[in-house]
């Protein structure tokens, strides 16, 4: 399954965002929606044009832990994304104590209990869960069994940990991965960082990152969210006419990796 991610397309609103993924030939989209503005009846809405349109919805974003979130706009967004038949909702930590990352995560593992929608745990660098073996011992040191986490190609590399690492991980633990592409080596400091990460991304194959080693890794099941933020595509090129040419970008890395381009959802 390759997926259109909501950050590839920011400019686009969720309508546009499923439009934009079947009109470019993607098998999935994710959607970042506001919980104080999208409604029930309207996350009924989009599932049905995502149905009608042969599409998944892999993610829904985004639950941001940080000391003045709160537990009632976390449900009402686990609410929408259950409603839009979304596999996962993508959280991160902007917590900088350990303890708190784990508290919040915990309080909104048990309210997704009993949802399909599981909750899937991004590490960045620049947030209180930095690299991989972070999030991985988050998770599996607060007993939450369902929860899963996003492999991003970008900060996977940024974090000094290498592809083969996920060999060790249980393929039960890799929700997704997130691909994009970026020079070797890493701007200097955390703000830079996520700098890059939000505004400087490349598409994949224009860059340095060790995809084919990534691609290798990880099964045919797992999903590829093609996830890339960059302020000069979006500058030159419109939501639909991006979402193409990052789906011709991904194809081919995944064909030199000798992997099919497309897959059964």
């Amino acid at each position: 399954m390759i997926s259109l991610a909501a950050g590839t397309v920011l400019d686009a609103g969720p309508a546009q965002v499923l439009q934009a993924a079947s009109s470019a030939g993607y098998d999935a989209a994710g959607l970042r929606v506001d919980p104080a503005s999208v409604s029930l009846a309207e996350a009924a809405r989009l599932r049905r044009q995502a149905d009608d349109s042969g599409l998944a919805v892999l993610d829904v974003e985004v639950v941001r832990l940080r000391p003045d979130s709160h537990l009632d706009d976390q449900r009402r967004l686990l609410d929408l994304a259950e409603a839009l038949g979304a596999r996962f909702l993508l959280t991160v930590s902007e917590h900088r104590d350990e303890a708190a990352t784990a508290a919040g995560l915990t309080r909104l593992h048990e309210a997704a209990r009993g949802h399909t929608t599981r909750i899937a745990l991004e590490f960045m660098r620049f947030t209180g869960v930095p690299t991989l073996a972070a999030a991985l011992a988050l998770l599996d040191g607060n007993g939450l069994a369902d929860a899963v986490v996003v492999v991003d190609a970008l900060h996977l590399h940024r974090a000094g940990e290498p592809p083969e690492d996920l060999a060790a991980v249980p393929a039960e633990r890799i929700g997704y991965v997130q691909l994009c592409d970026a020079p070797a080596h890493a701007p200097q400091g955390l703000d830079a960082l996520s700098w890059e990460a939000r505004h400087d991304r490349l598409a994949p194959g224009e860059g340095a990152l060790p995809l084919s080693r990534l691609l290798a890794q990880v099964g045919p099941a797992v999903p590829l969210s093609v996830e890339v933020q960059s302020d000069r595509l979006t500058a030159r090129s419109d939501h639909l006419s991006r979402a193409r040419h990052l789906l011709a970008g991904t194809r081919r890395v995944l064909a030199s990796a000798g992997r099919p381009g497309r897959s059964a959802i």
